[in-house]
């Protein structure tokens, strides 16, 4: 179940990444698990990244040389993109506070057992 959660957020989490700056793919993993403090990972951001710009949420940027000193193919938002993450963070916050009420009146509620 984690995995697929992961999988539906990692969308959201590159277009927030991008949102900052550009990035080159490798840059993306890392990214990740440090700003979400090791609770995401993921391993093989190329997936993500053909599928928004299928979907033209992000474009391919011109080669260019990275901090490391080689020249490496940059990912950047775009303006569909932008307001594409707009939508999913929007639906994550009603989602995720409907979570919260629901879980935290349960437990309040209940006969026992587990609570927050």
């Amino acid at each position: 179940m984690e995995e697929n959660l992961k999988k539906a957020l990692s969308e959201m989490l590159v277009l927030a990444l991008l949102h900052e700056r550009d990035y080159y793919a490798l840059e993306l993993a890392p990214a990740i698990m440090e700003r979400s403090g090791g609770a995401v990972s993921i391993t093989f951001p190329y997936a993500i990244l053909y599928r928004m710009i299928e979907q033209q949420y992000i474009q391919e940027l011109p080669k260019r040389i990275a901090p490391d000193g080689r020249r490496r193919q940059y990912f950047g938002i775009t303006e569909t993109g932008r307001d594409y993450f707009q939508k999913l963070w929007a639906i994550y916050e009603a989602f995720t506070s409907g979570v919260v009420q629901l879980v935290t009146s349960a437990l309040s509620n209940g006969k026992g057992g587990i609570s927050l």
